[in-house]
């Protein structure tokens, strides 16, 4: 990929996601201030973690890791642009999450569900507008024959994405529209510990925790069961959920099923979210010194295993989630509060 031919691409990324549209249910004529909005909280969650200001974001954008062969590197931040996108209106981003922007999480059904509509939101946000630069791009005529196959390829893939996410809105808008947020299920870990890492994501799981299929991602034939993950303040620490519309239970309860089973046998819950943080979520915030105080052979631990959400044609191994950053995490979690009824033997 020619140098000039990146630097018009990513310019053009930049521009689009300039473009700010509201995503709220309603939107209409009077969403007319767009607002630069956080999908992690800046007072809530990035200032907990933040010093002097900064956080870590791994970089894993075309032009970084052309310098790096590949390798994504952590580059600070401030709290002020970190996870912000310009997905919301003034009037909506104040009216709708103001049960979790003014409140911590204790959790209720509906906290629970705006956590995840925000992580739904910024994901159809950004992809929608990486598949907008996509076709912008193929339809121009300087492009090489090569670039055009690979830009198109890249197209197909952001395509059925983002008709997967739009699926899934769909679901979420009609459960806050008319306030069913007992539709949501949720299991949310809370921790007094120190936390060093916010995050607020969202996957389609291929796998689950033991290495057993959950969705078959070469079949978009009905789109696949939609997982969210995020972290919050709470009155005395912090919580890590993960949550989902019961429309998604066919995948996400086997994959909730399968972290109760490797904790039943030993492994620590610690080590499982961190290792899922790092594999599936590229919308986060670390903690400087803690990332800076990992040995060596942790950092690259780490990043191989970022790395694979860089490899849009390379499958995921089945078991990326099985093994892998032991030991690294600094959180302890203590309580866990959820609405469903599972435990280690499927009960």
């Amino acid at each position: 990929m020619g140098n000039v031919f990146l630097g018009n691409y990513l310019e053009a990324i930049k521009r689009q996601g300039s473009k700010g549209r509201c995503l709220h249910f309603d939107t209409g004529e009077r969403c007319k201030e767009i607002i630069s909005a956080h999908s992690i909280q800046r007072m809530g969650q990035l200032q907990h973690i933040a010093e002097d200001g900064h956080v870590y974001r791994m970089n894993g954008d075309i032009s970084t890791l052309r310098k790096t062969n590949g390798t994504p590197v952590p580059k600070r931040i401030g709290i002020g642009k970190a996870s912000t996108f310009l997905g919301f209106c003034k009037v909506h981003d104040n009216a709708l999450f103001e049960p979790i922007d003014n409140f911590p999480l204790r959790p209720t059904a509906e906290q629970i569900a705006l956590y995840a509509h925000r992580s739904l939101c910024r994901e159809c946000f950004v992809k929608e507008n990486a598949m907008q630069v996509l076709k912008e791009t193929i339809a121009s005529s300087n492009l090489d024959d090569s670039i055009r196959e690979f830009m198109s390829a890249m197209l197909h893939g952001t395509a059925l994405g983002v008709k997967g996410l739009q699926y899934h809105k769909n679901y979420y808008d009609g459960a806050l529209r008319n306030e069913s947020f007992d539709e949501f299920r949720y299991i949310s870990f809370f921790s007094e510990s120190r936390c060093s890492l916010q995050l607020s994501g969202l996957l389609y799981p291929e796998f689950d925790y033991l290495g057993r299929t959950l969705n078959d991602l070469s079949d978009w034939s009905s789109p696949p069961g939609l997982l969210t993950a995020f972290t919050a303040p709470t009155d005395t620490g912090w919580s890590f959920t993960f949550a989902w519309h019961s429309s998604s239970d066919s995948t996400c309860v086997p994959f909730i099923q399968s972290l109760i089973e490797c904790v039943a046998r030993g492994d620590k819950l610690e080590d499982l979210l961190l290792r899922f943080s790092i594999s599936t979520c590229e919308n986060h915030a670390i903690r400087i010194s803690w990332w800076d105080g990992l040995p060596e052979s942790g950092k690259q631990a780490l990043l191989g295993k970022f790395r694979l959400m860089l490899e849009p044609g390379e499958s995921v191994p089945n078991d990326y989630l099985m093994k892998g950053c032991e030991g690294l995490a600094d959180w302890i979690f203590g309580p866990v509060f959820t609405n469903l009824e599972v435990g280690p033997s499927g009960g």
